[in-house]
């Protein structure tokens, strides 16, 4: 109880309104609908505390949000998928572990912006051409899984490029929001030890995710609900519109001081 006051005090009511805030988006996010607004979480949460230091406080709360729908995750995801993109992520994370100092924020933000934006156009043209998209290539999963495995471990922003190979999958989405679910379960633990050997991790860091915790189920549960209530076809569309206001946000970030 002493640590976890501590953690209280240190911080601002401001800080704690954020914080709440970026909790509420990023377990939405990972139930699935709105996939991509959590790549809004960081920066929020970062404009009340260092990078750092909000890096260290979402990886508990992020692996939190994995386990409350693991079980279902689980009996859901299509392993055909992970498979195929969970060992380029491990690749990712171990090349975001070499390069944590050397990659800047604003870099990463632009690269991942401009790609989304770009795939998200090619899209659109071609669903007003009304062409038939060609069938997603292996290669197109690897590679997204790499570069996911290591946005993720950089920036927890792994959420578009494995979107982008997701979105040409034309999955169910209770298969969509699951396999994601089990991938980023495995990429968060995975952080764990590479984060502490960074020194990222501390006790009063993790205080304040204990603090924070009781936000993780409101959030998944707000986005299960609002999942299962709507058809494949909206799901889509609210997916890339998301997706949409992520690129923007990620390009803004790169592009702005």
């Amino acid at each position: 109880m002493v640590a976890l006051s501590q953690a209280f005090q240190s911080h601002s009511a401001t800080f704690f309104i954020v914080a709440v805030i970026s909790v509420l988006i990023v377990g939405i996010s990972k139930s699935g609908f709105g996939a991509g607004l959590g790549v809004l979480s960081l920066p929020l949460m970062a404009s009340q505390s260092s990078i750092n230091e909000a890096l260290a406080i979402l990886l508990p709360l992020l692996i939190a949000i994995d386990l409350v729908g693991l079980q279902r995750f689980i009996k859901n995801a299509d392993y055909r998928i992970l498979k195929l993109v969970l060992i380029p992520a491990m690749l990712g994370m171990l090349l975001g572990y070499l390069f944590f100092s050397a990659i800047t924020p604003k870099i990463l933000s632009l690269s991942i912006g401009i790609f989304t934006l770009l795939f998200l156009i090619q899209n659109l043209v071609m669903a007003r051409l009304n062409l038939k998209e060609a069938k997603p290539y292996p290669w197109l999963g690897r590679v997204m899984g790499l570069v996911s495995g290591f946005t993720s471990f950089v920036a927890h922003i792994g959420g578009p490029p494995i979107t982008v190979y997701m979105l040409r999958e034309k999955v169910i989405p209770i298969i969509y929001t699951s396999t994601l679910g089990v991938f980023f379960a495995i990429i968060n633990f995975g952080k764990l030890v590479p984060y502490a050997y960074l020194d990222l991790l501390s006790f009063n860091q993790l205080s304040t995710s204990i603090l924070l915790l009781p936000c993780v189920p409101v959030g998944v549960y707000l986005g299960f609900y609002l999942a299962k209530r709507i058809s494949m076809k909206w799901y889509y569309i609210i997916v890339q519109f998301f997706l949409a206001v992520a690129s923007v946000k990620l390009i803004a970030d790169g592009l702005l001081a």
